[in-house]
């Protein structure tokens, strides 16, 4: 239901209006079903992830509501914090934060929530209780304290040194507390997968043979994959915490050498202009559209006009 309803979200973002006819085509084509497509659109109205105008099949637009708009600028964040960490714009002080809370059985719902947050954050679960993080999100954590009327049962602790049995280092402890060796994997696979797009792309660029629409699905699919890891998987760790060689270096650096690439395009005929739009975002990983662009249009529709 979540895969549904993000792609829903991402088709809708990158369009900023489309109807109904044109969101199940472009839908179809990540193989969703019609009417999965159609009940996906009609549930995100109803909870304001999307904004739906019109009436009568053909005629309805959607357009991103205002629940949907502050999951955008929250993914947005996320995917930005990714980029500054490998630009090295944050270092780790040396300080941990650590967050403990004991909240009763009756309260579930409320610690279900919180644990969720304090992982989204990219917290890791030292003990049952006992969560912690390298960056000073003391405020952050706060705010959510009060927000589920935690007060009395959670509490924050700053400290310069965690020491556990035969763990030597800094780097070993985050081993210990985050799955890296399973991130690192997911790294690995993606930047296989972003080096054959950058391959394809060249051939567009040297006017070989290539395929546009399966060029662009292509890049959807692995943008959307590389979404899901950055903002689900990754904690967001300094370089000082991690192993040497972290792949998700080397999928930086290949999201920009792609952006150079299709900088070479051969653009005057427009052939490829949704590349253009869509691989640059690619860049800054800013898949949701802030403003109209009247340029974009999906490949199905490139020869309608």
């Amino acid at each position: 239901m979540a895969e549904t309803q993000n792609l829903v979200l991402r088709i809708v973002a990158q369009r900023g209006d489309i109807d109904s006819i044109e969101l199940v085509e472009a839908a179809r084509k990540f193989g969703l079903t019609a009417n999965a497509a159609r009940a996906a659109a009609n549930r995100m109205a109803k909870s304001g992830l999307l904004t739906k105008v019109g009436h009568g099949r053909g005629h309805i637009h959607y357009q991103i509501g205002p629940q949907g708009q502050a999951l955008i600028e929250r993914f947005t964040a996320k995917l930005e914090r990714w980029h500054r960490i490998l630009e090295g714009q944050l270092t780790w002080n040396g300080h941990w934060l650590a967050v403990t809370f004991t909240i009763p059985e009756q309260e579930r719902s409320k610690r279900d929530a919180f644990r969720d947050e304090l992982e989204a954050m990219g917290f890791g679960l030292f003990t049952p209780s006992v969560w912690i993080s390298p960056y000073d999100q003391q405020a952050e954590v706060m705010a959510l304290v009060e927000e589920l009327a935690l007060n009395g049962w959670a509490a924050t602790l700053t400290c310069d040194t965690i020491r556990v049995p035969g763990v030597d280092n800094p780097i070993e402890l985050a081993g210990r507390v985050w799955d890296l060796e399973s991130l690192a994997q997911r790294y690995r696979e993606l930047n296989r997968r972003i080096g054959a797009l950058q391959a394809s792309l060249k051939h567009a660029a040297r006017r070989e043979t290539v395929e546009p629409e399966a060029l662009f699905f292509q890049a959807m699919h692995l943008q959307s994959d590389l979404i899901d890891v950055i903002i689900s998987k990754d904690p967001y760790l300094p370089p000082e915490l991690l192993p040497p060689d972290w792949p998700s270096q080397r999928t930086h650096e290949l999201i920009h050498a792609i952006t150079r690439t299709v900088d070479e395009l051969p653009l005057a005929d427009g052939e490829y202009d949704y590349l253009l739009y869509l691989v640059q975002g690619m860049e800054v990983l800013e898949v949701f559209r802030a403003e109209g662009d009247e340029t974009f249009r999906w490949p199905s529709r490139r020869d309608d006009t």
